[in-house]
């Protein structure tokens, strides 16, 4: 069986549990995520003055910090969790696979694991180091 997304608002997964984001890019070229009909955080643009863009889902982490008391329990710490610059200029927040590999500057790329709520397997957004065979 096929997991579906986690948080469908903000981010679609293919067959093969694939991640797909999705931004906004303004009439400047600005971009941000995760896309929503609401306008240009930049300068206001919206309607078709703004565009729907696939997002590669890779990334530099610039911040990292070891969570050891969950705030919730979806969740189970302790793990990782980052801020990432994606390629295309937004900044995410996400919990790390293998995240005791990374610091900052490590490349990461968009990743889901399969979780079970509420008797539904879903697909959750995670991201984890780009090893060699990434690239």
């Amino acid at each position: 069986m096929t997991a579906i997304s986690a948080e469908p608002a903000l981010y679609e997964v293919d067959e093969d549990g694939v991640p797909r984001l999705f931004g906004l890019r303004d009439s400047d070229g600005f971009v941000s995520y995760p896309f929503q009909e609401y306008g240009s955080e930049n300068n206001g643009d919206h309607g078709d003055r703004v565009r729907r863009i696939a997002l590669a889902g890779r990334g530099t982490v610039t911040a990292v910090t070891d969570i050891h008391l969950a705030p919730n329990h979806r969740v189970g710490a302790p793990y990782t969790l980052a801020s990432i610059v994606l390629d295309e200029g937004p900044m995410v927040r996400s919990v790390l696979i293998d995240g005791r590999d990374a610091g900052i500057d490590t490349r990461v790329r968009a990743v889901t694991v399969t979780l079970e709520r509420d008797s539904v397997q879903v697909a959750e957004l995670r991201f984890t180091p780009i090893t060699q065979g990434d690239r």
